[in-house]
């Protein structure tokens, strides 16, 4: 198949959120099980991406176009994109794949290949990617894209992408039909969690103690991800012994957690180690007793399934959409509330043995369903489901 992906942002800018991780394993994967693939997306990073031919770059095998964003900074502070010549060259090129899978929907790359996908008959799926309904913030600019463009980009999909049953049901008050619906999740690379490193390299770095026990946030400093809750919480716990580190990128909200730590005498008992890939991410697995995601809102949870990888047990708040099978399964599940989550966070560390059930639990479920082999897989089926509708 020749396959297009389109999508905001694209490796190598993984730190713009789990959608570019997401669409790059799904692409890599394809490529690897010998499909043509090529992603259409812009070149803002943190820094703007500058290559010899930023219309012909390889990234492991996947033929990647970025558009020229007119302002970098409105992409990244705003997360409005601006890719110029892009409706050009996308109308030039649309007939070239087989099938097109948009992830997102809501900018402006999905405006111009919708259209030019459905004036030329191509079919298309869609990968919200948690944003199917317009809330939490810009509210307002959301309801006027949508009525715009958005509940056609929606509809006009052969088929759209849920990450859970909750997310289905987003779909189905947007009035996108139910059989158009497939349940597909994420998963991770199960190749990088085959052999773990030894435990003590991530503390050792950080100057943590061996004896001390770590619970881990890994994800965007971000208002959404619920970290003045955490960092609240871990202040109820009134123990020497437990450090907690925040991994991950500032989206604007670590001048916030900074004014919490002091008020809370936290300095010596919590870090922002920062943005942490590849092995480094994996070390900061291994050394944690704990993976916590206390989010205000999360449709699932990528990082969380790196700590199953690593036997880890999980904390989620009822605000993440995966806490349906994660709740006395693989972890604990509780409310957007400080008592609970600090009650949560006890139980496990004075539990080992219902950490190890959890953790062992959690392994098996990425062996067998949440990788990006099964993924791709079932993502193949469908495009070909769709292809032959075409």
């Amino acid at each position: 198949m020749n396959i297009l992906h389109v999508v905001p942002s694209f490796a190598p800018c993984f730190a713009h959120g789990g959608v570019v991780n997401a669409s790059y394993q799904i692409a890599k994967k394809q490529f690897e099980a010998g499909h043509n693939v090529s992603v259409y997306t812009t070149d803002s990073c943190d820094e703007r991406l500058k290559y010899k031919d930023n219309y012909n770059v390889d990234v492991d095998g996947i033929k990647v176009f970025y558009f020229k964003n007119l302002s970098n900074t409105i992409k990244n502070k705003m997360t409005i994109d601006t890719p110029i010549s892009s409706i050009r060259y996308i109308k030039k090129t649309i007939n070239n794949f087989d099938i097109i899978h948009i992830h997102e929907h809501r900018h402006s790359l999905a405006i111009a290949t919708h259209r030019y996908a459905k004036k030329n008959n191509i079919p298309y799926v869609l990968q919200a990617h948690g944003s199917v309904l317009p809330f939490f913030q810009k509210e307002k600019l959301k309801d006027i894209f949508d009525k715009l463009w958005g509940f056609d980009i929606l509809h006009d999909a052969s088929r759209v992408f849920a990450l859970t049953e909750i997310e289905k049901e987003q779909y189905l008050k947007m009035g996108i039909l139910n059989e158009k619906i497939e349940i597909v999740p994420l998963g991770i690379n199960l190749d990088e969690y085959t052999n773990l490193p030894n435990r003590g390299k991530f503390k050792s770095k950080y100057n943590i103690s061996e004896n001390d026990k770590l619970i881990l946030f890994l994800g965007r400093i971000h208002e959404i991800k619920g970290l003045d809750l955490l960092i609240k919480s871990f202040n109820e716990l009134k123990n020497e012994n437990i450090k907690l580190a925040i991994v991950g990128g500032d989206y604007g909200f670590k001048e916030e957690l900074l004014k919490l730590i002091e008020k809370y005498d936290l300095t010596d008992k919590i870090i922002f180690p920062g943005v942490l890939t590849g092995r480094d991410k994996i070390e900061a697995m291994v050394d944690c007793d704990i993976f916590i995601m206390p989010s205000r809102y999360e449709s699932f949870t990528t990082s969380g399934l790196e700590a199953m990888a690593c036997r880890k047990p999980l904390i989620l708040t009822k605000n993440n959409h995966i806490h349906t099978w994660v709740k006395d399964n693989t972890g604990l599940v509780c409310e957007f509330n400080e008592k609970e989550l600090s009650n949560s966070i006890n139980k496990l560390l004075n539990d080992e043995d219902l950490c190890k059930k959890f953790g062992n639990t959690g392994r098996e479920l990425i062996e067998n369903k949440y990788n990006w082999n099964t993924v791709e897989k079932q993502i193949e089926s469908i495009y070909e489901k769709c292809i032959i509708k075409y």
